[in-house]
Parts: C-alpha cells; structure tokens; sequence
C-alpha cells in the first residue's frame, strides 16, 4: 500500500499551495464601473459573508484608474497582479494600450470585461492581440469579478498545486458570453462547499488548506488546448463540460466535442464528461455515445448545470446505488456516510470503491490524504469485500480522530442594526442594480458635501434597507419553485406560490425587527443584478409594492413586508420580463433580485400619505426646442406619488438651464387643461389591514388635485387660475380653481430645487461616465421648524450617443414617414410586418380594448419570430388610457420601430414616462412622433400605408405584411428619422 504524510506535515506545507494570489488589482474604467466592481461586489464581504472563508489571510485592493496615463503610472509605483480593463469592444480600433503594457510588463495577466454581446467576428479579433489573456463578459452580475480573480489564480497555481494532489474541473467553450454564465456557478459551488468545510476545520492551519486544496478551473477554447490540458492534468481532473462546437485545427469545427470526448475516455475511461450544445441534434448523438447531454437553450440550464456537478463531482450528498443504477441510500456528511457504510450490501461497495467514487466525493472536499488512500485501493490487495470495507472505514475511524481533537466551532447570531442608518445590507450577495445606485450616490453626497450646502434644504437618501441577492438565491432552492416554473404557470399562479412560500429564517427575523421599529410606510422596490444597469435597464418590467406599515399589530405588518418581498420575486419570472429579455437576447436565468426597502417619502394629510413633489430629472434631452439644448437636460415633476412620472400621465416639465420658461401651451385655459388635474397618495386607514396582491396599484388612491388644495400642501407649487381675468396667478391664496405650476419654486426660487437637480446631475454623469437620470421625491414637514428634505431615491444610466455608427439620411422621397423627433441610430432593415391602429376606427374611448387587439397580433408575430414597426396614436405604453394606447410591455414585444402620431384633438407630450422610454433606448429600438398639423417636423402618408396588403386584422388593428422589407433609418445626432416605402 502506498504510504500518505501526516496530516501535520500537510498544514506545514500550506505556503507551498497557490502561491500566487491576486492581492492587487489595477482596474481601468469609469468611476461608476469601479463602484460597481469594488462596492456592490465587495471584495471583502464576497470572500467572508458569500463563502465565509475567515481562513483567507489576503483580501484583494482594487486600484482603479481611468486612463492610461495613470494606469502606466500605478504600474511603476507598486506590484499589480491582474490588470482588468472595461472597454466596449465595439468602440476600439485597436489595443494599442493593452498591449504597450504588456509588452513592459509581460507577466501580468490582463483580461477585458465587456459590456457587448461579442459577435464572433469581435471574438476573433480579440484573439489576434496576445496582450489579452482572456475576455469576459458582464451581464451586471458582480460574481463574475470573483470568478475572474480566482480564473486568473488557478491558471498561474495549477502547474505546481496539482503535483501536490489538488483536483480541477476543465470546461470547454469558445464563447465569452456563456463561460462567463457559466464560470461564476463552478465557482460558487466550490466555494459553497468550501465553506462548509471551513466551518469544521480542526484549526486555522486546517481551515487554511482546505481553502487552497479546493478544485481549480481551467478553460480552454480550442480542441488542441483541451487535449493538452487533458494529457498535463489526467490525474488530477474531476471532470470535464464541453461544448460540441469549437475550433479544431484551426476552425469552427460541429463535432469538436465528441472527438474531445473519445481521446478523454481513451484516456481517463471512468471520468465524467458532460456536453452542451445549442444545437439540438447533438442530443441523439451524445445519447448514442452514453454522454451526458445538456441544452443550452433550456431556461433551466444553470439550476441544470448546478445539479450535474452536484451529482457526478462529489459536491453533493453521496448517493448509494447498486450497479443497475437502484438508489439505496444517500450521505449529507461524512458521519452519515461512516454509518451507511457499515451495512452496505457489498455489491454496491464494490460498484463504488472501484470506480474511484469515495476518493472523488473527498476530494472535492479538499480532503486529499482521505481521497488519495481511497483512490490507491487495489483490489489484489485485498482477499474479500469485507477486507475493502474494514480498510474504508479505518480511513475514516483516522480521519475523525483527528477532526474531533480540540475542535472549536463559533456561532455568530444576527448583530444589531442601527436602524437610524441610510443604508443597511440584509443577507448576502450583490446589492442589484437598484439599490447599487442609491448606495453609490448616498457615498458621493457626503463625499461632495451636499447634504447640508443649500439653505432651508437638506440632501439625504431615505433610510434604505437591502435584502441581498443570495436570499433570492436561497428562496427559489429551498421551496422548490424552479420545479413549479418548469410547468410555465400563469401570473396569479406564480404570485400564489410564491406568498405561500417561506422565507429563509434569517430573513424573516431580520423583517420582523425592521417592522417593529419603522412604523412610516414602507416602497418594497426589485433590485435584480440587470437593472438599471448600463446593460439593459429592465426599468419598470418589475414589480413595486407599497407596503402601509400602520397595523396595530405587528404580525400584520410583517406578513405584508413579507409578502411584498416574495412578489417581487414572483415578477421576475411575470411575462413582460422573460419577453423583454428574449428581446434582449439574454437569458432570464441569469437575473438574480435583490430586494430595496425604502422608506416612502411623504407627509400624513390625516389619513392620506404622500409626497409634496416627486421627480425624475435627466441630463440629456431628447426633444429640446429653443433655446434649450440636449445636453442641458429635462425634468419632469409630479405632485403626490411618482407614480405620475414613471407611467407618463400629465406632469410638469422643465429644463434646468431654463426653469422660469414657460411650457409650450397656448392660452391659460390650455394650460388648465394640459397640466396634472390628479395626483397619487396611499389611504392609510383604508390599507392597514390589506393583504397584498400581484396587482401592485391596490394600495394606491388616485385624487383629484382639490384634496391637495384641502390638504393645504399645495404652496410651494401651486397656483390659482382666474375665471374673470382669465389668467394664472402664481400663488394660492386666491379665489379659483388650483392647478399644479411649481412656479412658487421654479419662478421664485423658494426651495433651491433646480441647483440640487443641476449638482446631482453633473456628480451622477461624472461619476457613470454617461448620461444618468435620477429619481427623487421632496418632503416639505407640516411643522415649519422642521426642515425641508430632498430625498434621493434612484440612478440608473441613460443609453444615450453610445453608437459609433454615423447616420446619413436621404431627402425623404419615397417614404411613407419622416419625423425630425426621433430616438434611436442606425440602420433597421428586414422588418416586414407592420402592427397599425386603423386612423377611420379609432376611438380614444377604446383604447384598452385596441391594447389588447395590439397584444393579439403581437402573439402571432412573436410565434413566427419576426419583428415589425408598431403606429398607433398618443402615448404608447403610457397607464393612463385617455393620453393613448395603455399598452404593457409584452403586449408589444415584436415592435423595432414605435411610432406615436398625433390627432387633431389627442397631441400629447411624446412618450417620455421614465420607464417606458427607458427600456426603448436600451433595447436599441427605434422611436418616431409625428405632430398633428406641423409638416415641417414629421409627414406621414395614410393613404400609402392603407393600401398595403392586410395579413390580419382586428375591430381596430391590422396587421400589413409585405415580400419586401421596409428599411428605416435615424440620425441619432439630428433626431431626423425616416422609414422608406
């Protein structure tokens, strides 16, 4: 028998495993993409609270730059391990950079992380610069920089560590966008476990080693670094993941992965080997040759993956079985196994001892001298099975004498909050796009000192709570519900299951002391890893809730914060959210959803609870008119509730270069009818007791703007309209109707509203490297001694002059549509449908009634996979049906070109609802609006466009068809747009 080291030589020998360690990082991007990395995806809390690794001595520094010179700079001033780089491919010429540092100095692994869906054109072209070791892809997910660090770690560390017995798991794939899915789940389930043996180490020596003993991961992209790892490393892989389509010799070769598979199993002959494919006739073939096969296509491939490497890797529990397969018992621990052992029929010890099963189970629990005394068994050595069991179980008899001496095992409970804090983390894992924002710029208010700078005002972050991601995480593991969404269940379906669902512990008790010490209502906000992300915005797709937090009783209150938390869950998996990001051409699975509680900002009007002013401000203009300028920006702001704001209904715009300019409207009377005659509140009493529901509008109490003229909280916006004199006086204190003006604000400057929102805006861009718009509500006390609060509630990125592509536009002949307001840039071709409401049919009063026959048609288009130009009239998308057509998400997923005409007597303000015209920009589609009676701004040729072969039709939709596609294009730089017939 082969003679093992001691285990006290071993936790000698700990320095001489991963010698290399990423400590310094030198990351090259812009402020936000560096909060992001080094804030949302702490280091620190990723390493001791994700996998609570407390063995691990060095936690890496992110040293970040955002240019070149500085980069060389910092090079020459202190040791760099890795040189992360976040660059749009799409916006390079060349790596020019890249490579003068690598070429001074060559030993320092650099990666690119992108932002872009990289074509394998890109690919290629990456490949012919040496200066970049490997390029990622990032979907938002702050896992994938762990992911990265420990790549670039066991590339460097695999050579030496696997002599010394550490295993490691090779995956195959020649796709940044997948390896980089799929990276961040290997790990994390390496880590997992590693966790778990941390807790039980014997020391901090013990814990230490388990730690470097863990499986490494290694990545090959072509056929040829494959079977050189293979033949390197045969004796210490656990497993193999490989595509079937990668290079081989050279090219793109359909059967890569088989022929990988046969020289592996020629090989290593009991070595698990899983294949992926997106194409599906690879299935029959790798059932053919006995190979695990999984679809890459399957919404469920990551929870998939997940359980394979469970299953086949040793992570999991160990599975008893007999040799045809019959499962007889299974191992949480190595205790349990010990005793299952003990009366094992000896059919299926043998099956397992002899294919290497109880060494591969202990390896991947970093307990190599265990695995390795299990591995060198042979069976001449022993005369019966009775002799194999004895020699198991005296392995294991060793192996628990040493566990058990002087083992000390700590227990840390929940640590108290202070609850007078802005911002407070629950549970683990990433903050989400959402909340990322807000704790981002709740650190650049005080690091800009703004909180106290204006007089009677004060800057702040509503108290803020944050559920992490992980909690998701756990939530969807342990109720089981990704068997549930497997059978594609309805909405009310998916909102009942997940309500009846628990919570894990830890975070129902972290919720019950939230609501035994904030009594204020409570915005129950989604936070996912996409949104409001420079990604996709995923604005609005989820769901929001509105939590009373004014029972009497606390369990009532708790179950509402509960159950709100659990919605928002529920509306990751909701139609308009798997439809937005089939759009989007990523997979919904990869979305993970943290959760924000905020408090609601406002005042109590006796029972009714609301703001004075809500906002969302914008730093880059879409539709400027003189002598505004894109670029100076646009507000929008809302008595009451933002809700006003994000679904487009009447509110009151500005531009913060000109606050005191008055709204284009033609008389006073026009101005009385064009400005915000609602606003937005929660009932307190009436809500206090309500259970909560999918539909997240059943806490909101839609008034008339008299309540607030009784409520007395209109005088800093207000003004009074004079039917005698038949004009607007800017003050409330007179006899007549009121009507909502902020000219007390904006004309008088009462508050320092338009500075705040000028600041803000200038840190947000400067800090994101881009335009941004915010979110904001302003609380004015009833009490006068209190003082005054501008509360910032959100940032998120606008998608604004990121294309490179010059648009050069032909005068508009043979065209059936020319706007000069137009979003969008590019060329849009080989559309061939077109979804339109019939101008001799349509009535305003049916506008939900043409939503759903728009829905309808939408179906069939989404069924055949073709995309079409979408007209109605008014406001698309908008939640009030008398501004347009109330359309959701989903109902008009196909649409690559929206465009808005005017009528006669329905010429809204164009669609610029927040969430809505977000979710446009990102998605890269195009935006057209035609005014009513202003040929020199748009033209719209009716009669051509009813004359076009009809496919379908509805009462008030049609749906053209033609064999030629319609080619569009816009010039995001002068807003023209034109669609050619």
């Amino acid at each position: 028998m082969k003679k093992f080291v001691d285990l006290k030589t071993r936790f000698s020998g700990i320095h001489d495993l991963m010698k290399f360690r990423v400590t310094e990082i030198l990351l090259i991007s812009t402020e936000y993409d560096a909060y992001v990395l080094e804030e949302d995806g702490r280091l620190t809390e990723q390493i001791y609270h994700q996998f609570n690794d407390l063995s691990i001595p060095y936690i890496p520094r992110i040293h970040w730059v955002d240019n070149g010179e500085e980069a060389l700079e910092e090079l020459k001033s202190r040791t760099i391990h890795l040189i992360i780089t976040m660059s749009r491919v799409s916006d390079m010429s060349s790596f020019e950079f890249e490579t003068t540092i690598h070429n001074a100095y060559p030993d320092i692994p650099i990666v690119m992380l992108s932002y872009d869906r990289l074509t394998p054109e890109m690919i290629v072209r990456i490949r012919e610069f040496s200066c970049i070791n490997r390029v990622f892809h990032w979907s938002g997910d702050s896992k994938i920089l762990l992911a990265i660090i420990k790549y670039i770690e066991d590339q460097k560390n695999v050579e030496a560590d696997s002599r010394l017995g550490v295993q490691a798991i090779l995956l195959v794939d020649d796709s940044p966008v997948y390896y980089s899915q799929i990276l961040p789940n290997i790990y994390t389930e390496i880590l997992t476990q590693t966790r778990c043996l941390v807790l039980h180490a014997m020391n901090v020596s013990h814990g230490l080693l388990r730690v470097r003993l863990r499986p490494k991961i290694l990545l090959a992209e072509t056929y040829e670094e494959a079977m050189e790892i293979v033949g390197t490393y045969r004796y210490n892989l656990l497993g193999v993941i490989s595509d079937v389509r990668f290079p081989k010799d050279g090219v793109s070769s359909p059967a890569a992965g088989f022929e990988l598979a046969e020289g592996v199993k020629e090989m290593i002959p009991d070595l698990p080997f899983l294949l992926q494919s997106e194409e599906m006739e690879n299935y029959e073939k790798s059932i053919a040759r006995q190979l695990p096969f999984l679809n890459k296509n399957s919404p469920n491939l990551l929870h998939n993956l997940r359980t394979y490497i469970l299953e086949n890797y040793g992570f999991g529990s160990f599975v008893f079985k007999y040799p045809d397969g019959t499962v007889i018992d299974e191992a949480n621990d190595i205790t349990s196994l010990e005793r299952i052992i003990r009366d094992l029929p000896d059919e299926s010890l043998y099956y397992h001892a002899t294919r290497n099963h109880f060494s591969r189970w202990f390896r991947a629990r970093a307990e190599v001298e265990v695995a390795d005394k299990l591995r060198f068994m042979v069976m001449g050595d022993f005369y019966s099975i009775s002799d194999i069991r004895t020699y198991i179980l005296k392995v294991l008899n060793d192996y628990f004498q040493k566990y058990q001496s002087g083992l000390i095992l700590d227990f840390e409970g929940l640590s108290k909050k202070d609850m007078e804090n802005a911002f407070i983390k629950l549970g683990t894992g990433s903050l989400g796009g959402k909340a990322r924002g807000v704790a981002f710029m709740n650190a650049m208010i005080a690091k800009a000192h703004l909180s106290d700078k204006y007089e009677d005002m004060k800057v702040k972050v509503p108290r803020s709570f944050v559920i992490g991601s992980d909690v998701f995480e756990k939530f969807i593991e342990e109720n089981d519900l990704y068997s549930f969404l497997a059978g594609s269940p309805k909405e009310e379906e998916i909102a009942q299951k997940f309500t009846e669902s628990d919570l894990p512990a830890n975070t129902q008790e972290n919720l019950r002391v939230l609501t035994q010490h904030i009594r204020c209502p409570l915005a129950v906000r989604s936070s996912s890893i996409l949104e409001d992300s420079r990604i996709l915005p995923f604005a609005g797709i989820y769901n929001t809730y509105i939590v009373p937090n004014s029972h009497i009783d606390t369990e009532i209150r708790f179950k509402q914060l509960s159950d709100a938390v659990k919605l928002v869950y529920a509306s990751v998996f909701y139609a308009s959210p798997v439809q937005y990001a089939k759009n989007a051409d990523i997979r919904i699975e990869e979305e993970k959803m943290a959760v924000l509680i905020q408090e609601l900002v406002g005042e109590c009007y006796g029972d009714l609870y609301y703001p004075v002013i809500s906002g969302v401000a914008q730093s880059y203009n879409f539709y400027p008119y003189y002598p505004m300028k894109p670029e100076e920006g646009t507000v929008s702001l809302a008595m009451g509730l933002g809700k006003t704001i994000v679904e487009g209904e009447r509110v009151y715009r500005f531009s913060p270069a000109y606050p005191k300019l008055n709204p284009l409207v033609s008389s006073p009377q026009d101005y009385m009818k064009k400005s915000q005659n609602t606003f937005y509140a929660i009932n307190l009493k009436a809500s206090a007791d309500i259970m909560l529901r999918a539909d997240e509008d059943y806490v909101y109490e839609k008034l008339l703007i008299s309540q607030a003229s009784k409520d007395e909280s209109l005088e800093y916006i207000g003004s009074t309209y004079s039917i005698e004199n038949d004009c607007i006086s800017d003050n409330v204190y007179q006899a007549g109707p009121k009507l909502v003006t902020f000219a007390p604000i904006l004309k008088y400057n009462r508050l320092p509203l338009t500075q705040i929102i000028k600041d803000l805006l200038r840190l947000g861009k400067q800090s994101f490297g881009t335009d941004v718009e915010i979110e904001f509500a302003i609380n004015i006390p009833k009490d006068k001694n209190k003082p005054k609060e501008f509360n910032f509630l959100q940032i998120r990125p606008m998608v604004v002059g990121r294309e490179a592509l010059q648009v050069s536009l032909d005068e508009p002949i043979e065209s059936w549509c020319f706007s000069q307001r137009t979003i969008g840039n590019g060329f849009y071709e080989n559309i061939h449908d077109i979804i339109f409401v019939d101008p001799e049919k349509f009535q305003l009063q049916d506008s939900i009634q043409i939503a759903n026959e728009i829905s309808e048609l939408n179906k069939i288009l989404f069924k055949e996979g073709r995309r079409c130009i979408l007209v109605g009239f008014g406001r698309m998308g908008t939640s009030d049906r008398w501004l347009g057509i109330p359309l959701t998400w989903e109902q008009m997923s196909q649409a690559l070109i929206i465009v808005e005409v005017d009528l006669k007597d329905l010429h809204p303000e164009p669609s610029l609802g927040s969430h809505f015209f977000h979710n446009l920009t990102a998605s890269n589609m195009g935006y057209f609006h035609i005014q009513y009676d202003n040929d020199d701004a748009g033209m719209f040729d009716w009669n051509w466009l009813l004359s076009q072969p009809v496919l379908q039709q509805t009462k008030y939709v049609k749906l053209v068809r033609r064999e030629e596609a319609f080619k569009a294009k816009i010039d995001g730089r002068s807003f023209k747009g034109v669609i050619y017939k």
